[in-house]
């Protein structure tokens, strides 16, 4: 089974991107092969709209819809949507889970060559662990990564497909064997939105378990906020982040000194940005 985890945020079902990508694969092989787990982490106040259209819209498609009710960040969405996919699985060793968010806007042949991708290795005594395609934003790629780098050049990004070991992809368009979860405990919890991805790889690294077949599929990923000027959001947003860069470099051993460093310069970045 390939599960798919899609996690929304103050969005509608029908803004929701990911979504028609994922509901042709199921219709073309069936729930019995693929399943959506949807994770909606949109504010209890938030409008969805008709409820009942949406139930029957849920209904009808064979999808696992979990509320949360509240944002409870993107990693223990993530865990909710693992936990239903453990529970269900008949063979954790075989199926994986795909990794989407609301921002994620991918084709239909994307979808296709990680399905057939996992297909091949859920009996592959390769023990392949991580499916990923060729990730762009704007116009460069992005992921997968050589490095665990934080700043960008693009020659550390992975530019054909093949097998690799010990790559660091965006979690966006992953797919990741469900037993190698459950080997490293999920995801760590106390990230809420950032190096949630950097730090999954980190862990699967540690384990040996960062084995990566990168797919012939490109997916293009938008950021919600990068072209955002208004000083305020920036500069929450900004908090977020340094809260959950300075938690990963304590979980790798990177140090407080390496994580200051880097949210300086990040953080002067961002103040050009604002000023353009």
């Amino acid at each position: 089974m390939l599960y798919i985890a899609i996690v929304m945020y103050n969005k509608k079902m029908s803004e929701c991107m990911s979504r028609y990508s994922s509901n042709r694969l199921l219709e073309r092989h069936g729930v019995d092969k693929a399943r959506i787990i949807i994770v909606d982490n949109s504010e209890s106040d938030f409008d969805r709209g008709d409820e009942s259209d949406l139930n029957d819209f849920i209904s009808a498609h064979g999808i696992v819809y979990i509320r949360s009710g509240e944002n409870i960040g993107l990693s223990k969405a993530y865990n909710k949507a693992l936990e239903y996919a453990l529970h269900d699985s008949a063979d954790p060793e075989k199926d994986f889970l795909m990794l989407l968010d609301d921002d994620t806007d991918l084709t239909y042949d994307y979808m296709h060559e990680i399905y057939t991708a996992y297909k091949q290795a859920s009996s592959d005594d390769k023990k392949t662990n991580v499916i990923t395609g060729l990730i762009e934003s704007e116009g460069r790629p992005m992921s997968p990564l050589y490095k665990f780098a934080f700043s960008y050049h693009e020659k550390n990004c992975v530019k054909s497909p093949g097998e690799y070991k010990n790559l660091c992809c965006i979690s966006s368009g992953m797919a990741v064997r469900l037993s190698s979860l459950e080997k490293i405990g999920g995801f760590e919890e106390s990230l809420f939105l950032d190096m949630i991805d950097y730090t999954l790889m980190y862990e699967l690294s540690r384990r040996d378990l960062n084995n990566v077949k990168v797919v012939d599929a490109h997916l293009q990923q938008s950021f919600s906020g990068r072209q955002n000027k208004d000083r305020r959001t920036v500069m929450n947003r900004y908090r977020i982040y340094t809260k959950d860069f300075t938690r990963y470099c304590e979980i790798t051993g990177k140090g407080k000194l390496y994580a200051r460093l880097h949210l300086f310069k990040r953080r002067l970045s961002l103040e050009r940005s604002i000023k353009r």
